[in-house]
């Protein structure tokens, strides 16, 4: 069922004046087992056209069709990342936050409206978090690589992995604090890369929030075809005119509409803020979306996963809309559950006239406080 925006609760959020942040770029030695594909270098809209109706034809797995084996990926990129702590220090608890498909690590501190829509403000000012945002490997101003051999999802893991241990060991360059807690927080494939993490590692995490995410893939292939993919290059010379041909973005507003926002329940204005503040995606990503394991029974923290209840592309518009009548009253997204059965805690929070992208809505803020009380309630508390 639908939880409203803030559960009743007597958790009180710590009195803190303000967040200090440093961004910084954090050589990473990234080691990965990536898929060889054989995809011919996309020229041109029309290319990226003819790869997407191959990756979505019906009864067909594009991505294991060219698949011709596997490589070791063994090199250093660099990876931008934003540190914030609240003026009390670092806290017992960090916060690693990943972001999707189309946006970098501003999703969680969005400049729109003042900052009113900021993640990190609630989280470091509110509660007293400190949090990691990452720009994915080839996103924002991470290390730029080749869409398809080197941008894939298990690189992109291991660069989280990795970022992970040096905050656990104090290893973090700038920020030398060992945190005894961290949580991983993604949205959409961030929540995926998350996902995956514990399912690597188990002790990696000691709680997750998967926000945009679900265990359906009915809606992907609609999602894409809503994107009619162009070459980033061509869709967007004046800021990515120099990426090689493999990174892609969706063809207009209407398309970021019709997938991340539910109509009448966020800013107009917000809509194109992000349009023209989106970021590419890639033909690796897309052909190793599909690599995640059912369930992780190894995992034993706490697991929330906060989904907008119109979310297009892991609920199809309506995420309490399970199709079987057995599962009346509960959600897609709590069938997420099942995944994780040893879990300390699990809770699907279903985020009322939201759409995929959570924080671009008016009610954002709803959303982190519930995801900041359940932390709290589980002992993952910034003290």
């Amino acid at each position: 069922m639908l939880i409203p925006s803030l559960l009743a609760s007597t958790l009180v959020a710590t009195s803190v004046v303000a967040k200090h942040c440093q961004n910084l770029s954090v050589p990473v030695t990234i080691r990965a087992r990536n898929g060889v594909f054989n995809v011919a270098t996309l020229r041109d809209n029309h290319d990226a056209t003819t790869f997407f109706a191959n990756f979505t034809k019906p009864k067909a797995n594009f991505s294991n069709e060219v698949l011709l084996g596997y490589q070791t990926i063994d090199n250093t990129y660099d990876i931008s990342v934003k540190f914030c702590q609240p003026d009390t220090g670092y806290g017992q608890t960090v916060q690693l936050l990943t972001h999707g498909i189309g946006f970098d690590k501003t999703y969680w501190d969005l400049s729109y409206n003042a900052y009113n829509y900021s993640y990190i403000d609630l989280a470091v000012d509110e509660y007293g978090f400190s949090t990691l945002s990452i720009d994915r490997l080839g996103i924002g101003n991470s290390s730029i690589a080749d869409p398809l051999s080197i941008i894939q999802v298990p690189t992109e893991l291991s660069a989280i992995y990795e970022l992970t241990m040096m905050l656990r060991r104090g290893g973090l360059p700038n920020v030398p604090w060992a945190f005894s807690k961290i949580v991983h927080v993604g949205h959409s494939l961030g929540s995926i890369l998350s996902y995956n993490l514990a399912a690597m590692d188990p002790t990696a995490s000691d709680g997750l929030i998967l926000t945009g995410f679900s265990q359906d893939s009915a809606y992907i292939d609609a999602t894409f075809d809503a994107w009619a993919s162009q070459l980033v290059r061509n869709n967007e010379p004046r800021r990515f005119g120099d990426l090689p041909t493999g990174y892609l973005t969706w063809a207009n507003a209407s398309s970021n509409e019709k997938t991340f926002l539910y109509p009448g329940f966020f800013d107009p204005a917000i809509l194109q803020f992000s349009e023209s503040n989106k970021e590419p995606y890639t033909t690796g990503e897309v052909l190793t979306l599909g690599s995640s394991p059912f369930t992780i029974p190894e995992f034993k923290g706490p697991v929330q996963v906060l989904v907008g209840n119109q979310d297009f592309i892991f609920c199809g518009g309506d995420c309490l809309a399970t199709g079987d009548p057995a599962l009346a009253g509960t959600s897609i997204p709590g069938e997420v559950a099942k995944a994780f059965p040893a879990a300390k805690a699990f809770e699907a929070y279903i985020q009322p006239n939201t759409g995929h992208a959570i924080n671009l809505h008016y009610n954002a803020t709803g959303a982190y406080k519930a995801t900041q009380a359940f932390l709290i309630s589980h002992g993952l508390g910034s003290t």
